[in-house]
């Protein structure tokens, strides 16, 4: 891959190019900057984003038994069945090890997986041979 320089142009309020700059530069300079100070972990905030909405769906859309085939998929189900976690535990257990990226593949692989076995299920021919 080659190396490529983005570059762009600062106008200045009379709508005079006076200073042309490179990204990385720039980037340079903002990395010097301790930003997150102000607004805290950024990180955090996005995966908060993401884990509410996680949290809904599997309270309202999947039972207890649905709930732990995800588990098992993950090869977590034995922790959670032998501590006798009710749902919510369990939510928040399953919430937390998809929201780590480095579980990333896996939770993709499986919800690939599920959609294919609803559609499966869905079909007026194949749902016959859907044992689920």
């Amino acid at each position: 891959m080659a190396d490529t320089n983005i570059t762009f142009v600062l106008d200045d309020e009379n709508g005079i190019n006076n200073n042309e700059s490179n990204v990385d530069d720039i980037l340079k300079q903002m990395g010097n900057l301790d930003i997150l100070d102000d607004f805290g972990d950024l990180e955090d905030i996005a995966l908060d984003d993401f884990k509410i909405p996680e949290i809904i769906n599997y309270s309202e859309n999947y039972t207890v038994k649905e709930l732990l085939l995800i588990c098992e998929y993950y090869g977590i189900a034995k922790e959670l069945k032998a501590k006798k976690c009710n749902k919510e535990i369990i939510i928040e257990f399953l919430v937390d090890f998809e929201s780590k990226t480095a579980n990333a593949e896996i939770v993709c692989k499986r919800k690939n997986m599920w959609f294919y076995m609803n559609e499966l299920k869905s079909d007026k021919f194949m749902k016959k041979y859907i044992f689920w």
